[in-house]
């Protein structure tokens, strides 16, 4: 029974992280062949996969209501809902605009070592030699995924790199703030909440029902897609294998991501990455693998 569960975790964890990467694939291809904007992007998925998280938690309707009641709790949540699911979910895809699914995949990844140094920072303490390491390992990796190895040009546009930084530290800020909110009410009815806030509120914002829709019937299905499978699958995928292995296997697994991104925008779109570029993302993956060992021995 126990191998079971852990077969089933390594396969969940694994399945959301390639089925994550191929959703970054898909939203690069309505950005780049329809044309659609993030912000507008942004709001209806968000609304759209809340909902149908909402649905899915049946009965735990009742657990998102109590948060609302919980004055504490409901401010906590609303931080959560836009400096975590809103930007992060927004730098992700400006970050796509402005380059490609794979890059940004690999960016937003650096919010692992940027979570160690902020440890770091609250313990006191100086970083030991894996985390070190892995400082130096994602500054080289940003570098030649910005430079392509020539450090005369920048190869990446300054749009994409400071979209992508700012995609990893809202990646940082949705795992801090969520912390104790899903510790108290559990992590579905939080994130099925944040999504429908968040998602309201920037929709009241840039209202996104006064942008005509660019789509096809092809685009839909796309949009559909990345709303059900590539939201909502990949969330209840990783949360059965953070169940199943705990968090720090199924983090290590989840850098299947980027690289599934990767390979499908070379494979699907056409998107060409050059060899310091790819060595780039190496470096950053390995960043992800000496913090997660140092937690491990660590305890």
């Amino acid at each position: 029974m126990a191998k079971r569960s852990m077969m089933r975790g390594y396969l969940c964890s694994g399945g959301g992280a390639i089925i994550w990467g191929m959703s970054g694939t898909a939203g690069q291809y309505l950005l780049s062949r329809y044309g659609v904007d993030p912000f507008w992007l942004t709001s209806i998925r968000m609304v759209c996969a809340g909902l149908v998280l909402t649905l899915l938690a049946g009965r735990e309707y009742k657990t998102m209501l109590n948060i609302l009641r919980n004055k504490k709790d409901c401010i906590s949540m609303l931080g959560y809902s836009l400096m975590g699911l809103l930007l992060s979910q927004v730098s992700f895809l400006k970050c796509i605009q402005y380059s490609n699914a794979g890059t940004a995949g690999i960016l937003q990844t650096l919010s692992v070592v940027m979570m160690a140094v902020i440890v770091c920072l609250r313990t006191r303490r100086l970083p030991d030699f894996r985390e070190g390491l892995s400082i130096v390992l994602a500054l080289v990796g940003v570098v030649l995924i910005a430079t392509h190895g020539d450090l005369s040009r920048m190869a990446l546009s300054p749009e994409g790199l400071q979209w992508g930084l700012a995609a990893a530290v809202a990646t940082v800020c949705y795992s801090f703030l969520a912390q104790n909110l899903v510790w108290k009410w559990g992590s579905v009815p939080v994130n099925a909440l944040s999504l429908l806030v968040g998602g309201t509120l920037f929709s009241l914002f840039i209202q996104p029902w006064n942008t005509p829709s660019v789509l096809d019937t092809a685009g839909y299905i796309i949009f559909a897609a990345v709303i059900l499978i590539g939201t909502d699958l990949t969330f209840i995928l990783f949360l059965r294998g953070v169940g199943d292995i705990g968090p720090i296997k199924a983090t290590l697994i989840g850098t299947l991501e980027p690289v599934s991104a990767s390979v499908v925008s070379a494979l699907v779109l056409g998107t060409v990455f050059y060899i310091p570029e790819l060595i780039g993302f190496v470096c950053v993956l390995m960043t992800v693998f000496l913090v997660m060992a140092r937690q491990h021995v660590g305890g």
